[in-house]
């Protein structure tokens, strides 16, 4: 009887351990996930990649263009950025765009004299080209919790703008050339809202749309008075350090 006492009281003790133990589990597993779920985004290096159509507001174009090259007629930009999160929603951006204007060259005219041989071949030709690049810095708050994060950013910064535009003429035994570079330094702002969509532990998908805004630009520049336009774009983001 004393043996069988015994045994009931250890395994009444096994019991209640296992049961102390399981209770914990459960108890620290939702703790565990929450605490997962809120520091998906803290400490983490994000580099990304956006690509998309950027357009001139009409209020910001101008009649008043001593060139042939219009900025508002090129759309296709390319941004990178740099983020850093030292909160779990709130990130420190740094943003570098680039909208190449290519170079294009064209024959205008020729012009022959007969009985001139060669030299009487005169041929007129222009050319443009350029690029504009905004360079930013701020901040990015994002909202909710899961792989779909809505995001609002504001940002401050430069952009420089250069474009260049030529004539010229001449023959096999010659050519004379104008070339006129323009450029423009000026302060802009960008506001952006857009959305995050998380694919694995260090790779989003990235679609939203930015406004830039700058003050008058004096002289004017390529076709526009102000670098205010829109931005609609797609991307990726790549996370350098994701959570294990």
């Amino acid at each position: 009887m004393k043996w069988l006492n015994i045994f009931l009281g250890l395994t009444a003790f096994q019991a209640h351990q296992h049961f102390t133990f399981a209770q914990n589990l459960v108890g620290d597993s939702p703790k565990t996930m929450s605490n997962e779920i809120r520091t998906i985004n803290k400490n983490n290096i994000v580099i990304g990649i956006q690509y998309g159509h950027f357009g001139i507001f009409p209020m910001a174009k101008t009649n008043d263009n001593t060139t042939n090259l219009k900025i508002s007629d090129y759309h296709k930009m390319l941004n990178l950025a740099t983020e850093y999160y030292p909160f779990e929603e709130i990130a420190a951006q740094f943003s570098i765009g680039l909208m190449l204007i290519p170079k294009e060259q064209t024959i205008d005219s020729i012009i022959f004299t007969p009985g001139s041989g060669p030299g009487g071949i005169q041929a007129k030709g222009s050319g443009k080209g350029g690029a504009v690049l905004p360079v930013t810095f701020g901040i990015k708050k994002t909202f909710l919790k899961g792989g779909a994060r809505p995001y609002v950013s504001l940002l401050s910064g430069f952009t420089y703008i250069k474009v260049g535009t030529g004539s010229g003429s001449g023959s096999i035994y010659g050519v004379e050339e104008n070339v006129d570079y323009q450029s423009a330094f000026i302060f802009c702002y960008q506001l952006g809202t857009g959305i995050q969509l998380k694919t694995g532990k260090s790779v989003r998908f990235d679609v939203g749309i930015n406004f830039y805004g700058s003050p008058r630009i004096i002289p004017s520049i390529g076709g526009i008075n102000y670098y205010q336009g829109f931005y609609v774009f797609g991307g990726m983001n790549f996370i350098l350090n994701p959570k294990k």
